[in-house]
């Protein structure tokens, strides 16, 4: 008799422990490695940006003044590389944007700041997060 119970408590503590305590681990262990992968999407997508958004920096203005001056095309260029590389994120139904583009003359770099909502990601009693990366280019072809 007290060999059944000793199998009925370790069974009942077993369904219990996998239950409240490995189920919700594994589920976690998921969602970030999902969030982790969507960060290094949207920073490769932010380095694509970067590099896109250098080269459309105003050639002729650039050797007349030494001043680096961002096209019209400039956003344009950088939004389609950035839709080029999340497109596995698209898929998933999250959307990155370009958000910011700053032009350093000083220092003849372009960078480019990513967002992207992953609160899909995560369940509803989560908080919005939002992941913001930033990519920098170096231009080196342009001489003064």
């Amino acid at each position: 008799m007290l060999l059944r119970d000793r199998r009925g408590y370790s069974m009942t503590f077993w369904a219990v422990f996998i239950g409240f305590v490995m189920v919700p681990a594994l589920a976690l262990a998921i969602e970030l490695g999902r969030y982790f992968y969507a960060i290094s999407e949207i920073q490769k997508a932010a380095d694509a940006a970067a590099v896109a958004a250098s080269a459309e920096i105003d050639r002729q203005v650039f050797q007349e003044t030494g001043s680096l001056v961002p096209t019209s095309q400039t956003w344009a260029n950088a939004q389609t590389f950035v839709s080029a590389n999340t497109a596995g994120l698209s898929q998933k139904g999250v959307q990155a944007f370009v958000t910011g583009i700053q032009v350093s003359g000083g220092e003849n770099t372009v960078q480019v700041t990513v967002s992207a909502d992953l609160s899909l990601f995560f369940p509803a009693v989560v908080p919005r997060i939002v992941v913001s990366q930033t990519g920098i280019a170096r231009l080196r072809a342009l001489t003064h």
